[in-house]
């Protein structure tokens, strides 16, 4: 959408995405680093004082709406794998978009303007591939051979 000024289409859409962060109650109940579950398909992080656990993934538009029954499942996750780690009570319910491609391939790389790079389209694999994406732009921008391989 910023580019569309100028004349350009890319392939990116709004991936919906969801978190509930809540206040730890009891920090040995808590998780003490990033998990990653499969069975909800989830990423649990403690961030000092709070548990954050992020999800789901829907195409929805640009629609922000809060949708109960996601907040319902990141509860039970919740619940479940830590149960006396957070308060429930005190939770922040968010959403936010991800941009993503329909092949999940990003769009990183030169445009036909002067000075402006694309590096868009991760999807759910945002800060996943921030890295490596960030490393074959700046490679891109200095004319240097990317030393990553697309």
């Amino acid at each position: 959408a910023l580019v569309a000024p100028l004349g350009m289409r890319l392939p990116v859409y709004p991936l919906k995405g969801y978190s509930l962060t809540l206040p730890i109650t009891d920090p040995a109940m808590a998780p003490t680093s990033t998990i990653l579950d499969e069975s909800y398909k989830v990423a649990v992080t403690r961030f000092d004082d709070r548990i954050r656990v992020g999800g789901m993934a829907e195409v929805a538009g640009f629609d922000l709406s809060l949708s109960q029954r996601r907040r319902e499942t990141l509860e039970l996750v919740v619940s479940d794998l830590y149960p006396k780690g957070g308060d429930l009570s005190r939770a922040q319910f968010w959403t936010g978009l991800r941009p993503a491609t329909p092949d999940g391939t990003p769009v990183i790389g030169a445009t036909p303007f002067r000075n402006l790079y694309l590096n868009t389209g991760h999807g759910t694999l945002g800060w996943t591939m921030a890295c490596g994406s960030g490393r074959y732009l700046a490679d891109l921008m200095s004319a240097r051979q990317p030393q990553i391989s697309t």
